[in-house]
């Protein structure tokens, strides 16, 4: 059994048993697309998911779903309602409605290349596994869709069913030839160059003698980290694995105090602290009371999120925190012109559906987060397919969306990039700091 507080999980999600490994991997999840979209849910809902299931080969056809007239998708819901028998109450919008009016206005529209877009859903409980393997076999095997929105464990459909996906939300690690997941969330070995850079023109690293912290589940993106700094040509002094296993805060913390004092003995007047550590190295500074207060950059902005939330602007070592999201915050992407016509649409279609912004919202309730999601996946899907055109399959829809250069989606904050083999968008670093006034994090210059 781990610590709740190990990750900032929800008291009322602490409840439920789970299992350590599966509970540190969701606890570190990045949100990539958004604070808002589906992603968001894994780190509420770290302590309930179970992991889904793969098997070897493909069950399905790869191509099938699409006829001269129309073009099936599947659409993976989590069931919340079944959710609140283990304690986990939220509310993010309703998906199937969402889905259904833009749908219905892009079919109103000329549809995707001249083709009607026909969803098809499934309500999954992630926290039971046979649930999450039956949804699958539904939307592959009966409704014999050609792909499928945000599903929380993608691999059966990538692997099992060669179907692609988009937006998955726990991407395990699969063989290059399974069928495509487009996200608009790259992973760190993609984003750290892009992030570290930013923070670099931005002067974070100018005339510094920086310390590299990171734990041992963060010695592969460390080393990415402490090649990007050499190219950037950034004086790193000193690295420091913080070895202690997660699950033991207290000795982690004292594990932290004995790293912070290293780096002051070594002159480090920044650090940065790689992964699940932007939540160890403030938490372990405040705990341990420190006089070493250097300025610092966080390499995950989920883990950091998490943690401002729970210190409710009572830890003063977020101060001169830096980290970035390579999408705009949640209000930002929230009123960007095409998120607010999405919005407009599913009001209008279902007006009885409370959908309150960012502003309005709790992190247990985000109604926003269905429009959100629907708009964002459903525009990825028609333009790689419309970009696809007639002959559309499996292979040509991949191969349309890593063709995709300086495109812009809704609420993604600008134009973003996909690429050979790489079916994940990279876009720029929206960097923020921590606003001692509000006790959150802010972007720069907001």
């Amino acid at each position: 059994m781990i610590e709740c507080t190990a990750l900032e999980i929800p008291a009322e999600v602490c409840r439920v048993d789970r299992t350590e490994p599966l509970l540190l991997k969701l606890g570190r999840k990045r949100i990539r697309n958004t604070f808002a979209t589906i992603a968001s849910i894994v780190v509420v809902l770290g302590a309930v998911l179970v992991p889904g299931s793969t098997q070897a080969g493909a069950s399905s056809p790869a191509d099938q779903g699409v006829t001269p007239t129309t073009i099936r998708i599947g659409v993976s819901v989590i069931n919340f309602t079944a959710l609140q028998a283990v304690g986990v109450n939220l509310n993010y919008g309703n998906y199937q409605d969402a889905v259904k009016a833009l749908t219905a206005n892009m079919n109103a529209h000329g549809g995707v290349d001249g083709r009607k877009v026909v969803p098809y859903f499934v309500l999954a409980n992630p926290a039971v596994a046979s649930s999450t393997t039956s949804s699958c076999s539904e939307l592959t095997e009966d409704d014999k869709v050609f792909i499928v929105l945000f599903p929380v464990y993608p691999d059966c459909y990538q692997q099992t069913h060669d179907t692609p996906v988009i937006g998955g939300v726990l991407p395990g690690p699969l063989p290059a030839s399974v069928a495509a997941d487009f996200s608009l969330a790259p992973p760190d070995a993609a984003y750290d160059p892009v992030q570290l850079a930013a923070f670099d023109k931005q002067g974070a690293f100018k005339r510094k003698k920086v310390g590299i912290y990171y734990a041992a589940d963060d010695v592969s993106e460390a080393k990415v980290v402490q090649s990007v700094l050499k190219k950037l040509h950034v004086d790193v002094v000193l690295s420091a694995e913080n070895s202690v296993p997660a699950t033991d805060t207290v000795a982690v913390d004292q594990d932290a105090q004995t790293i912070a004092l290293r780096f002051k003995d070594a002159g480090v007047d920044e650090v940065v602290a790689v992964g699940g550590t932007g939540v160890a190295w403030p938490r372990g500074l405040l705990d341990n009371q420190s006089s070493y207060k250097p300025p610092w950059v966080a390499t995950n902005a989920t883990a950091l999120t998490s943690y401002v939330a729970s210190a409710n602007g009572k830890n003063p070592y977020l101060e001169n925190v830096m980290t970035s999201t390579p999408a705009p915050p949640a209000n930002q992407a929230w009123m960007d012109p095409a998120v607010q016509k999405c919005a407009a649409i599913v009001r209008r279609a279902y007006p009885s559906d409370p959908i309150a912004g960012p502003a309005a919202s709790t992190s247990s309730t985000e109604t926003y987060a269905a429009v959100l999601a629907a708009c964002q996946d459903l525009a990825i899907f028609a333009k790689i397919a419309d970009t696809a055109g007639k002959n559309l399959t499996v292979a040509s829809f991949t191969k349309a969306g890593e063709s995709l250069r300086n495109v812009t989606f809704p609420g993604a904050g600008g134009p973003v990039s996909f690429g050979p083999d790489q079916p994940y968008a990279i876009g720029k670093a929206n960097i923020l700091v921590y606003d001692s006034r509000s006790g959150t994090l802010v972007p720069v210059g907001g």
